[in-house]
Parts: structure tokens; C-alpha cells; sequence
């Protein structure tokens, strides 16, 4: 039987993260700890016989991603439906800042709210999945790695686990963390880890 372990990382932190702005899909680049970070994860993984690393456009995964892939001798792919959730007008402003935004508001207390302000969370779901499904497909069976983003990789982790959507936001997946799937031993999917941090590396709550 088959079986294919499915390495979910979240990119190490920026400046954005640390002081609580909306990244959105800009490009902002790991600060001195996130690339820490990444290093970290990336010395940890580097007996795991990875067979391919995918990671989102945004240059913060795409530095994370290239820190584990050159320890396996591998290039990095960019996957388009591993992206951020996209954002209008939230897109660079902290949390204080959009305190009073009516569809902010709705957004923190229905996980399933949609609007125009920002990507829904089954759609974000979708595209997440079908990437790690074409992921999957790709190696067969062994090691992959992907590196996406905090929402991304939570809506991942709930289709997987049979989670009800709006559930999604109970889990914590940390800046520079890894969660691991194993597919094909048993029915269904199987969580080895869930936002592991190596030890020494400060985990800091993020949404």
C-alpha cells in the first residue's frame, strides 16, 4: 500500500505579522527571526527524504520553502492555490485599524461570512485542496512539502480532518511551523503533527 506524508508549513514571520497587519498578498520578505525560523525547520527536516517542495507565490513562503529545499537538493515549484487569502482594502492595516469595520466584524463571528472585502473560506478551502491534491498526485507516494499561510493551511487541515468549516479557526498554526498528514496507511488521513515548532524557537500566537 502507498503511503504519502504531506509536510504542511507555515511561512516564518515578517514585520507585517509582528505588529498585527494584514499581509494579504503583498510581498513582504521574513525578518531576521523568520528566516530563523525557516533555518530551524529547515535543519530539522533535513533527514526527511523530501521529494518535492511547493510553496506558495508570496516571496515570505517562497524564502521559507527555498530554506528546507536546499538542504534536499531540490527547487522549489510555485503553486498559485497555495496563496494567501486575498484582501481589499484590509490589506495593510492592523487589527486597532479596522476596529468598527461592520464586515470585519461579521467576518470574527462567522467564520463562513462572505463578502467583497475579502476571500471566502470555502473557496480558500477549495483551491487549497485541489493543490495538495495535485501534490499528491506528483509524488505518489514518500515525503512532500508545501509552505502556505496561516488560514490556507487551517482550512487544509479541517477538510482532511472531516472538520466542519466554520471549526476551522480552533486550530493554531504558528508562524514557522509544521503539521504533518499521512495518507493511505489506514482509511481516511491520519494527523502526525500539528503546529510543531523546533525546540529553541520562540512560538508566538498568530492568527
Amino acid at each position: 500500500m502507498s503511503v504519502c506524508d504531506l509536510f504542511l508549513v507555515r511561512h516564518g514571520i515578517t514585520d507585517w505579522n509582528e505588529v498585527g497587519r494584514v499581509l494579504g498578498r503583498i510581498d513582504i520578505e521574513l525578518n531576521a527571526r523568520g528566516q530563523a525560523e525557516a533555518e530551524a525547520l529547515a535543519e530539522v527536516l533535513r533527514e526527511v527524504p523530501l521529494r518535492a517542495v511547493v510553496t506558495s507565490p508570496q516571496r515570505r513562503a517562497q524564502q521559507t520553502g527555498e530554506a528546507i529545499a536546499r538542504r534536499h537538493g531540490l527547487t522549489v515549484q510555485s503553486e498559485p492555490g497555495l496563496a494567501e487569502v486575498w484582501v481589499t482594502e484590509w490589506q495593510g492595516k492592523t487589527w486597532n485599524e479596522l476596529q468598527g469595520d461592520p464586515d470585519l466584524q461579521r467576518y470574527l463571528e462567522d467564520a463562513t461570512y462572505t463578502c467583497d472585502v475579502i476571500e471566502s473560506a470555502d473557496v480558500v478551502q477549495g483551491r487549497t485542496v485541489a493543490a495538495a491534491e495535485r501534490l499528491r498526485a506528483q509524488v505518489g507516494q514518500g515525503c512532500a512539502l508545501l509552505v502556505s499561510h496561516g488560514d490556507p493551511i487551517k482550512l487544509l487541515l479541517a477538510h482532511y480532518l472531516a472538520m466542519d468549516l466554520a471549526a476551522y479557526r480552533c486550530l493554531v498554526i504558528d508562524t514557522g511551523s509544521v503539521s504533518v498528514l499521512r495518507f493511505g496507511l489506514y482509511p481516511g488521513t491520519r494527523l502526525l503533527a500539528l503546529n510543531w515548532k523546533p525546540p529553541g524557537v520562540q512560538s508566538q500566537m498568530l492568527a
